[in-house]
């Protein structure tokens, strides 16, 4: 055995128990009465009653545009104005100042427990495919201490951004794990449709599970940030429960309850 963590308190159990780890996974789990034999060379560490949880799972990082208050900070503090800075400062991106924040980033996900990432690097003519290069690298760098899940994601949209259907296929094709869509980010309503269909078509073409930005206001007066129904009705009609999720999911707040409650069964 590699390690054992004796006296943690799990969750969902009463008392205290000792959890044995061989080869980076639980072997056992039994009530901590010291009676697990251990060699010189195993670790043990006395969790002194405290809890012991799974590694946490952060599923929605922008890790490519992360910490870039420190090149600069946004003017006042407002949502506009930090979309505002961050595509003035994304024109700059290197392959080597994005895999410098990421690091960053991603040291300070697994200091605090968590073990797996669903990064979503920009994809479209702006900045071509420097997130999802760096992050394949990192993926490899990272394996032994962290789960990367690499979302190839359109913020430009596709429609308005000529070029970036090409870069996602290029993206899925050199081993992005995930199809990712930003819905609400195309000129017209019909445009934002096509936008859904054409990630669940990319999805179904490379199988690979998709994640889309479903919308980014607080209220459904414009459709385009109100497509949360579409999408579930394309992945019911296409068979793909299961394989989709939903980030910015934040305009369905404003639904009356009834309403609401029927969006989301």
């Amino acid at each position: 055995m590699d390690l054992v963590l004796r006296n943690a308190r799990l969750v969902d159990e009463p008392g205290l128990v000792d959890v044995v780890v061989e080869h980076g996974t639980i072997t056992a789990v039994t009530a901590a009465v010291g009676t697990v034999p251990v060699d010189p060379a195993t670790r043990v560490v006395d969790c002194a009653g405290r809890v012991v949880v799974p590694g946490f799972v952060e599923s929605h990082l922008h890790v490519d545009k992360a910490l870039l208050d420190r090149e600069r900070p946004n003017p006042d503090g407002t949502l506009a104005g930090a979309i505002a800075v961050t595509g003035e400062l994304k024109r700059g991106f290197t392959h080597g100042s994005v895999r410098d924040r990421a690091r960053t980033l991603l040291d300070q996900a697994i200091t605090n427990g968590t073990t797996l990432v669903r990064a979503h690097p920009d994809v479209d003519p702006i900045v071509g495919l420097t997130g999802v290069e760096v992050l394949l690298g990192l993926r490899d760098e990272y394996r032994d201490a962290l789960d990367l899940q690499i979302v190839a994601f359109p913020q430009e949209g596709i429609a308005k951004a000529p070029g970036t259907l090409a870069l996602l296929r290029e993206a899925l094709g050199a081993g992005a794990d995930v199809i990712g869509g930003c819905t609400y980010n195309e000129r017209t309503l019909a445009e934002c449709h096509e936008h859904v269909e054409t990630v669940l078509d990319l999805a179904e073409e490379f199988d690979v599970p998709a994640d889309l930005h479903a919308d980014f206001a607080d209220d459904t007066s414009d459709p385009r940030f109100a497509l949360a129904r579409v999408i579930a009705d394309a992945v019911v009609r296409r068979g793909m429960q299961g394989r989709v999720a939903l980030g910015h999911m934040t305009s369905s707040a404003s639904l009356p309850s009834t309403e609401r409650a029927d969006l989301f069964a």
